[in-house]
């Protein structure tokens, strides 16, 4: 689940509404919820996600304004870090955390 997204260079937390959400399978394949649309991917080579498709539905502008900017994130993304203390990862660009992830269930590094 998504708990904050970078917006203006500042962490902030994410609107109330769908959650926002990102599944990695065990064979690299990315699905999960932008807010108003679906999204379905591959993690990628060089960056933790490779281009990402989703679906094309309308919906209340500040939801949809806020999915653009965490499809951003996600595509522009070029690391992570996990962040056992809060049970979860930060993917980075450019050295500066852009999204906040949180598990919804047990979850481990391993």
């Amino acid at each position: 689940m998504v708990e904050s997204l970078a917006i203006g260079g500042e962490l902030q937390p994410t609107l109330d509404g769908p959650t926002l959400i990102i599944e990695v399978s065990s064979s690299g394949e990315v699905s999960g919820s932008a807010g108003v649309n679906r999204l379905r991917g591959r993690l990628g080579r060089d960056r933790p996600f490779g281009p990402l498709a989703t679906t094309m539905m309308s919906g209340p502008h500040d939801l949809i304004a806020q999915e653009r900017i965490y499809l951003k994130h996600l595509e522009a993304a070029d690391g992570y870090e996990i962040d056992p203390e809060e049970g979860g990862i930060n993917l980075v660009a450019g050295g500066l955390i852009v999204v906040t992830l949180r598990s919804l269930g047990p979850w481990s590094p391993g």
